[in-house]
């Protein structure tokens, strides 16, 4: 099995999700927290970002990348060093060592006839990064969203046929996760906004248990 990390920020970094199996052979997602660990089987993600001055770093990575896209209004209070700037921005370019960064806030990273993208999402006051998973061969990208159970209904009335032709709700302790395809970013990213158990909540995803490393 191998382990694939995606670091955004040198200090202050934890664990943005729960780490996430992607099986190459279903094209889809499963996650740590509520799977047995098979040695040989997919690959293990684990994404880190940076939780301290977000905002401040969120200007570094605009003006690295001119192309990600900015909220009309953003209120900063954060106190922020040279030495902190010069950390994110060194922590960016170590990332984009492995990671390809295709404009728009979007890194991918090929794996054989797969390609994994990291989606960065920016709210009125947060951001985070959320996975897509992509096929030579196959439509769309397959995507994992941690939904809130009052929500399910509704969210389910919002994909479209050719969205959920492949859907799985996997029952978790807090919320549902559903795996599905969607067909462009732009509609990910708008779904996680409004949907995401952790992001449209405004909450943190905070680490309940000790997580081994399953390849030692």
């Amino acid at each position: 099995m191998k382990r694939v990390e995606f670091r955004l920020g040198k200090r202050h970094l934890t664990l943005e999700v729960p780490p996430f199996f992607i099986d190459f052979k279903k094209r889809n997602f499963s996650s740590m927290m509520t799977r047995r660990i098979s040695r040989g089987e997919g690959t293990l993600f684990y994404v880190y970002l940076t939780r301290k001055n977000q905002l401040s770093k969120l200007l570094i990575l605009k003006a690295m990348h001119p192309g990600i896209f900015m909220p009309p209004k953003l209120t900063i209070n954060e106190s922020f060093t040279r030495d902190d700037i010069n950390d994110f921005i060194n922590s960016v370019k170590e990332l984009e060592r492995e990671w390809e960064y295709r404009d728009h806030g979007l890194w991918k990273r090929r794996i054989n006839d797969f390609t994994v993208y990291m989606v960065l999402v920016i709210g009125d006051d947060r951001w985070t990064v959320r996975a897509m998973v992509s096929k030579e061969g196959m439509a769309g990208y397959g995507v994992e969203l941690p939904v809130d159970p009052q929500l399910s209904e509704r969210f389910m009335e919002e994909l479209s046929p050719e969205e959920a032709h492949d859907l799985e709700i996997h029952e978790h302790v807090e919320n549902r996760h559903f795996h599905f395809t969607v067909y462009n970013v732009e509609r990910f990213i708008d779904l996680v906004k409004r949907y995401d158990y952790y992001f449209a909540r405004k909450e943190i995803w905070e680490q309940s248990v000790r997580i081994e490393n399953p390849l030692r």
